[in-house]
């Protein structure tokens, strides 16, 4: 079992509770969800599988390493280029949103700006790091929260506000005709394996067959908390009424003896750094792609005008995107996702798969 490989699926499935696949597949409900989700669990795993076993063949290195000494430069540059800007905006949307969160919840007199440029500042640290202390780094993260969030999901699963029959009346609507949008949001939530296109360098031995039974049965724990339990707590037509329903599960639990009795705070103090981890994951990966598709020798010059972008972008995001546009792009965003991730690790398979024949 390799503890690095599940760090970067698990943390993807980590931040998704809270931000966007929640409203996504609550509204969806009634409108093929239930079935979406069920579909997206052999996709998420079989893509998880395939890409993870083409990369083993490359035991240490990443994606611009195994692509190096290519003939086709110009391929390799558009391949790099494609997935620079997907995993670059994956990381822009978590930011914009949780940016979002924090200035509704926790303090909505701060400017969105100033809350953001605290978290870019944080971000810049960390990916400019070798791939090996980022990593480290989220080791440290994910050991110090995972508990709590699982406490608190703990505590949700047995509070007597939930409502066993509001979920099972969404799941009488099995055999709705799956959502695309719903498939592609459920999907995401182990798309944390396409991270090892940089990651690959600190895995140096083969993954067992242990890493995906792990995913599978995570993947499954974390749809079934994601989808239903907001629906337990606010009711099959009520979860549909909250912009961010995890959210407001999380407001609706107390604890009486702790020194915070609000969950609500708690939960977002976990998911800072859960956030913060996540963005900066998904920009280390496009920031040593970028690194990758120019051969030049890297220089401070090129790293400043690279995280001046990275922040013109993050600025324009808060000013010209509000949430609802947010949500709406996401969406669609996710679905085209999928078609870049199911074309990548088809291609990449099969040509692992013919050069180490």
């Amino acid at each position: 079992m390799n503890r690095y490989f599940l760090y970067l699926v698990i943390l993807n499935m980590l931040i998704n509770v809270i931000i966007f696949i929640p409203k996504i597949l609550i509204e969806y409900r009634y409108k093929g969800a239930v079935m979406g989700v069920l579909i997206a669990i052999p996709i998420g795993i079989g893509m998880n599988y395939l890409y993870s076993h083409a990369l083993n063949k490359f035991p240490g290195q990443g994606l611009p390493e195994i692509l190096a000494h290519s003939k086709y430069r110009w391929l390799v540059n558009l391949h790099l280029g494609s997935i620079q800007i997907m995993w670059f905006s994956a990381g822009l949307i978590t930011l914009l949103g949780f940016t979002d969160i924090l200035s509704r919840f926790v303090n909505p007199e701060m400017p969105k700006l100033f809350l953001i440029t605290i978290y870019l500042a944080a971000i810049f640290l960390i990916i400019q790091l070798p791939t090996k202390r980022v990593m480290y780094f989220l080791e440290i993260v994910l050991y110090l929260n995972t508990p709590l969030i699982g406490f608190i999901i703990y505590k949700t699963l047995t509070s007597e506000f939930l409502s066993w029959d509001s979920i099972l009346e969404v799941g009488t609507h099995l055999f709705e005709k799956p959502s695309l949008k719903a498939m592609a949001a459920a999907t995401y939530s182990f798309s944390g394996f396409t991270n090892l296109i940089i990651f690959n360098r600190v895995i140096k031995e083969r993954l067992k067959i242990w890493n995906f039974i792990i995913i599978l049965f995570l993947g499954i724990f974390n749809l079934f908390t994601t989808f239903f339990i907001p629906i337990g707590f606010h009711g099959s037509d009520g979860a549909q009424e909250y912009l961010y329903p995890w959210i407001s599960t999380s407001d609706s639990l107390r604890l009486v003896y702790s020194p915070i009795e609000r969950v609500l705070y708690i939960f977002l103090m976990f998911y800072m750094s859960i956030s913060l981890m996540s963005i900066s994951i998904h920009w280390h990966v496009a920031l040593e792609l970028l690194k990758g598709t120019f051969k030049e020798k890297e220089n401070k010059k090129k790293n400043w005008m690279i995280l001046a972008a990275f922040t013109c972008c993050a600025f324009a995001g808060v000013l010209f995107l509000n949430t609802v546009l947010l949500n709406k792009i996401t969406a669609y965003w996710m679905i085209l996702l999928l078609g870049v991730e199911v074309i990548t690790v088809t291609i990449f398979f099969l040509w692992a798969r013919r050069r180490t024949a």
